[in-house]
């Protein structure tokens, strides 16, 4: 069982506007966000993980995202673009080490940030939702000055636990 993910909140109107086709294309019910850390399984304390991702992050500065653009994985899931910045990198590789180091297995497969709009579809299903985007163009530019870990509730949801930030 996955306890845990780290990623990143999106401002607000992004957000609002990923939402909205996200509740369209019935995703996962998890706020928009870009994940830095996929699902993983924590066996220690909260107040352990929280230590230690903020000594993962204590050294790395606030940066800013930008994206532009949609994309895919195949068929399977519809996304918007996330550009990978070398701070954006470096934020991903510090919190995988430290995780690792912990004894947490880590996704091995190349880091690829994106926003998840639709996932887990049929190629019926993703030729709809490419549909229902046409003329979506996203192309944005925040400051991320915080990360976020979620957690798996018993009500099956993830649901944002704490925040923490980056340095200043």
């Amino acid at each position: 069982m996955y306890d845990f993910f780290i990623g990143i909140r999106l401002p607000k109107e992004l957000e609002e506007v990923c939402e909205n086709y996200r509740r369209t294309f019935k995703a996962p019910r998890t706020v928009a966000h870009i994940t830095v850390i996929p699902p993983f399984a924590w066996e220690q304390s909260a107040e352990e993980l929280h230590q230690l991702l903020q000594s993962a992050v204590a050294h790395i500065p606030a940066f800013h995202i930008r994206g532009s653009g949609l994309g895919s994985f195949g068929t399977r899931v519809l996304f918007v673009n996330v550009d990978l910045s070398d701070s954006l990198q470096e934020l991903h590789k510090a919190l995988a080490e430290s995780l690792g180091q912990a004894g947490v297995s880590v996704d091995r497969r190349p880091y690829h940030p994106h926003i998840t709009l639709a996932t887990r579809l049929t190629p019926g299903q993703f030729a709809r939702c490419q549909r229902e985007v046409e003329g979506f163009s996203p192309n944005y530019a925040f400051r991320c000055e915080t990360i976020s870990l979620f957690a798996f509730t018993a009500q099956r949801r993830w649901e944002e636990q704490a925040t923490i930030p980056l340095s200043s």
